[in-house]
Order: C-alpha cells, then sequence, then structure tokens
C-alpha cells in the first residue's frame, strides 16, 4: 500500500531533509511551496511530485490539494520577518501570518476529512523559538508562530479523539545549511541543528504508536535555551 506524505513548504535545507527522510522510509513524498521552480533546483529529486501553491489563497490551497489523500503532512512553511515595532508594517505583519498561520489552517482543513474517514494519519507542525518567546524584532514572526502552535493545540484537541495524531515541533535554533549560512553569515554549524537530525524527529512522531503519542517535541542544541 502506498503511502502518501505532503511537505507543505519542502524547499531549503529542512524541507530537503525532511523529503528525504520520508521517501527512504518509503512514502511517495509530493513536495509543496509557492515557486515550483525553485522548488525543483532545492530538492533536485528528493520528492516525488511537486505541487506549486500560494498558501495565503484558500483557492489556490483547495485547487492544489483537490482529490489528494496523505497519512502523512508537514507543515514546514515559514516566513521570517525581522523587524522593529516601527519597521514592521501593516503588510508585513499579515504575510507572516498568512504563510505561518493560515495556509496551515487551510492545509489542515484539505487533509483532515480523508484522515478522520480512515481513523488514522499524521499532521506535524513546524515551529521555531518564536512560537513560545518573542523577541525585540519578531512582532510579526513569533505572533504568527505563537498562532501556529494554538492552532496546532486546538487540531489535537479535536482530530486526536478521532485517530489523527497532531504534533508541534519547536525547532529552537538554526537549522545548518545553505539558507542559514546566507542569512546569517557568522553561524557556526556546531551551534546549528543538523538538517537530517530534525527530518529524523520530525519522521519519529508521523511513526509514533497511538498509546504514546507526543503532541510538542522541543529541539535544541546545547547549551539548552529553556523554552
Amino acid at each position: 500500500m502506498t503511502r502518501t506524505a505532503i511537505v507543505v513548504g519542502a524547499g531549503g535545507d529542512a524541507g530537503r531533509a525532511i523529503c528525504l527522510a520520508l521517501s527512504g522510509r518509503g512514502f511517495h513524498v509530493v513536495g509543496a511551496a509557492r515557486d515550483r521552480a525553485r522548488l525543483d533546483a532545492e530538492l533536485d529529486g528528493a520528492a516525488a511530485e511537486l505541487v506549486e501553491v500560494d498558501l495565503a489563497l484558500p483557492d489556490a490551497v483547495a485547487r492544489a490539494f483537490e482529490g489528494r489523500e496523505a497519512v502523512a503532512l508537514i507543515y514546514n512553511a515559514g516566513r521570517i520577518d525581522l523587524a522593529t515595532l516601527a519597521e514592521t508594517t501593516p503588510e508585513a505583519f499579515e504575510a507572516s501570518w498568512r504563510t505561518n498561520t493560515f495556509g496551515a489552517f487551510l492545509a489542515a482543513r484539505a487533509f483532515a476529512p480523508a484522515m478522520l474517514a480512515r481513523r488514522g494519519g499524521a499532521m506535524v507542525f513546524v515551529g521555531a523559538t518564536s512560537s513560545v518567546r518573542g523577541g525585540g524584532r519578531t512582532h510579526a514572526f513569533a505572533s504568527a508562530k505563537h498562532a501556529l502552535r494554538g492552532l496546532a493545540r486546538a487540531l489535537a484537541a479535536e482530530l486526536g479523539p478521532r485517530g489523527v495524531h497532531v504534533a508541534h515541533v519547536i525547532v529552537d535554533g538554526k537549522i545548518w545549511g545553505a539558507r542559514t549560512r546566507r542569512r546569517f553569515p557568522d553561524a557556526r554549524e556546531a551551534d546549528c541543528l543538523a538538517s537530517a537530525d530534525v527530518a529524523a524527529a520530525v519522521c519519529a512522531l508521523i511513526e509514533q504508536p497511538r498509546s504514546a503519542w507526543t503532541f510538542e517535541l522541543d529541539l535544541h542544541t546545547q547549551p539548552h535555551r529553556s523554552v
């Protein structure tokens, strides 16, 4: 039986690692992101299928995922806006919410019905340090990631008793890779999480037995920064 996993926000180092890890476990992997050409270049065959979708648009999400069923949904999409309060525009604030939270809501709505009908499946939402602790320049990002965590908790309360495992992952630190090196030139690999290890943790959540489900997993490098 073919098991399909949908990775929304499949680009970048973490997204590619998640796709590779799922593929290695026998999943048929569908990678989704806003820019298909960029996604194709970044994944380089790590996903069996590619889907281009603007997560901020309900109709676009509905069309992209219409008729698809999956045993696992991984929502790894994210938009990071770092600015002071005065520098954060209303447009940027709303755009952050749309990518980090609204898209997750739309994706959950798209795949929940089939999971509920089977009384099985998993949804994993990837958060960040800002899911639980805001910083002086994370007004848009922290607000949206807090909202994502709240959405995940509400989904777990509704869907969990009906057989769907909902989990939230706090990635408390930078993930080592090309994107991090571009965005943070001073970053050191020793201080970052390895993308393959993050992917392995996500896969472990998907494959957990129902008698011992985890809702929230906190991934971090040492020393641990308490969230």
